[in-house]
């Protein structure tokens, strides 16, 4: 008998129940002990969740302690891409609660497909309606949370909308160049205005909150929490009184685009930017429509466009302060100076047109009448150099460096720059073009207000700017100093001179429009021709003319005569800056600095429960 064959088979029966034994053990070896860690952190997921707390952003107030941008409290829609399991079906049921197709929701989703174990939002502030339809139909939403956040809510929109800007999601440029700052897709960071430039400061730090959730993600008890830290609160130099009167004033003047700057002369200090048309920086809070950004974007008057400082226009007869300000300087004219104003003048067989003719008149005449005839004497005899000279030792053709983004620097033409820029040399012409604001000089309402700061000031330089206080990390308040850019040396009887003049246009000149009673008000008119249609009109000016507190730059686009569009809108910013001034402007900031150390809106970002 041969006991072989079944010695052999027990074996190899023996052999493969040992090789299997032996895979089993390995496996489970490398199950609990190789990969345990990593199973367990995905188990304790099927159970545990973490969000994170949003940490509202830092308040912004005017200089008297008014709020213009704060936080409120809204809801958010969120899904949780691991826990979709049956997303075409979630997706279909969710879409007509949101107002939303499938796709949209889907498209959030692949949008953010690094992020599975963070919640994807899908619609910023849906209203307790929405909430209730979410939560009535949980069973058919696995995945879906929603979630309490801070929303931005400019209180003033409009009136304040190319100051403040406006915040976004960041896209993913922007995630690469803040690697360090721990962005991460879904953020909303500042796009424009106060909110880019202060980011840093107005961004807060983000909390998390760790919760034991059951089988259909509804939150159990709370394991551990992080507060969300709000961002810092900072305080602008803007009088709101100011800024609305500005932005009344531009709207009542019946056409659709032009800016006001108001500034103080002592120190740089913004007290109004306003710029028309503008837009509703509410739109963006909680991510704005394709539609409506589309309204925006390709609207023909550009309403995202801050024409106070990131538009560059032809000044006018403003620049004929330049002009006046080299011709004293280089001792060409005096006070008492005449000029022959027949309506014209002739340069060889080019004749320059005036309004009409006025005979023999002094300079002082000239000032208070914007007569072409007088400025295209002196620039002819002036030359390009010099007028370029004295713009740009005044603060005209380069930024301002205000805090604030995508400011512009304007075009100052001169003999050495033209041949190089458009090929052609510098003729005679365009000195006289130049002497009153024409050919290819432009400037922002921005630069024209640090120009006409200089000479109220008698020559001082001052950077603008509109922030004026801000708090550090512990809650103490920091005021902005003013900054000094340079110093413009002039004769003492040249500031003289262009006080006078500019106060004679307010009394019995152009300006006229401006005049306050009892106020003594000092302005230059200005009508810039210019290819795109009617003249734009201009007014610059300070007061009150012998102590200057406040000046004002009204600007209207196509506004054809500066003594009739733009003297009237700043009369009346006028009024609203010098009923608002006050002996001590300054203490004000420090009382809003106590208010905001006790009262910044806080807010979290938690699944409701």
């Amino acid at each position: 008998m041969d006991f072989q064959a079944p010695r052999q088979r027990l074996f190899a029966l023996s052999l493969i129940i040992a090789i299997a034994t032996g895979i089993l053990v390995g496996r489970l070896w490398q199950i609990q002990v190789l990969q345990g860690t990593a199973y367990l952190r995905q188990s304790e997921e099927n159970r545990i969740r973490d969000y994170v707390l949003t940490a509202p952003r830092g308040i912004v107030y005017d200089r008297k302690g008014r709020p213009l941008v704060t936080n409120r409290p809204s809801f958010t829609v969120a899904m949780l891409p691991l826990e979709l399991r049956r997303p075409a079906e979630v997706m279909a049921t969710l879409a007509p609660m949101l107002g939303m197709t499938p796709g949209e929701i889907r498209a959030r989703i692949e949008s953010s497909r690094a992020r599975l174990f963070e919640p994807v939002r899908v619609k910023r502030d849906v209203g307790t309606r929405v909430v209730a339809m979410i939560e009535e139909n949980r069973m058919d939403l696995p995945g879906v949370i929603i979630l309490a956040e801070p929303v931005r809510y400019y209180l003033h929109g409009k009136m304040t909308a190319h100051v403040m800007g406006y915040i976004g999601e960041i896209d993913e440029d922007e995630l690469k160049a803040r690697k360090i700052e721990r962005y991460k897709l879904g953020d909303l960071v500042g796009k424009s205005g106060v909110e880019r430039k202060y980011e840093a400061a107005l961004r807060g730090s983000d909390g998390r909150l760790r919760m034991e959730v059951d089988a259909h993600g509804r939150p159990l008890r709370e394991l551990g929490r992080v507060a969300a830290v709000p961002g810092r609160s900072i305080v602008l130099s803007l009088d709101l009184d100011v800024q609305r009167a500005a932005f009344e004033a531009l709207q009542a003047s019946g056409l659709p685009s032009g800016a006001v700057v108001a500034m103080d002369p002592r120190s740089g200090e913004l007290l109004a930017m306003v710029s028309t048309p503008s837009f509703d920086p509410n739109l963006f809070a909680t991510g704005i429509s394709p539609k409506a950004w589309q309204g925006l974007v390709r609207h023909p008057l550009r309403p995202l466009l801050n024409r106070a400082a990131g538009a560059a226009f032809e000044p006018g007869s403003v620049f004929k302060l330049v002009t006046a300000t080299a011709a004293l300087e280089r001792g060409i004219v005096n006070r008492q100076s005449t000029f022959h104003a027949p309506g014209y003048f002739r340069l060889g067989r080019w004749v320059f047109r005036d309004l009409k003719a006025w005979g023999t008149v002094n300079f002082m005449t000239g000032m208070a009448n914007s007569i072409n005839v007088v400025f295209y004497t002196l620039g002819n005899r002036l030359g390009g150099e010099v007028l370029a000279l004295y713009a740009k030792m005044l603060g005209l053709g380069e930024v301002t460096n205000i805090d604030l983004p995508a400011e512009v620097s304007g075009t100052i033409p001169s003999p050495s720059t033209k041949k190089a820029l458009v090929g052609e040399p510098w003729y005679p012409g365009d000195s006289v073009n130049m002497s009153i604001g024409q050919g290819a000089v432009t400037a922002t309402p921005l630069q024209v207000a640090r120009m006409v700061s200089v000479i109220a000031n008698r020559g001082t330089l001052y950077q603008p700017h509109v922030l004026l206080l801000m708090h550090d990390r512990g809650g103490k308040a920091r005021r902005t100093g003013r900054v000094l850019q340079g110093r413009v040396t002039l004769k003492p009887s040249t500031f003289d001179v262009l006080h006078e003049g500019m106060q004679a246009a307010v009394d019995r000149g152009t300006g006229r429009a401006a005049a306050i009673s009892g106020v003594m008000i000092a302005g230059k008119t200005g009508s810039a021709e210019n290819p795109r249609g009617k003249p734009h009109a201009w007014f610059a000016g300070f007061a009150p003319a012998r102590a200057p507190t406040v000046v004002v730059v009204a600007f209207v686009e196509h506004g054809f005569r500066g003594g009739i569009s733009a003297a009237p809108i700043a009369r009346r910013v006028f009024l609203a800056a010098l009923s608002q001034s006050t002996p001590d402007r300054g203490a004000t900031p420090h009382q809003t600095a106590r208010q905001m150390a006790r009262g910044s809106v806080r807010g979290t970002s938690e699944p409701r429960r």
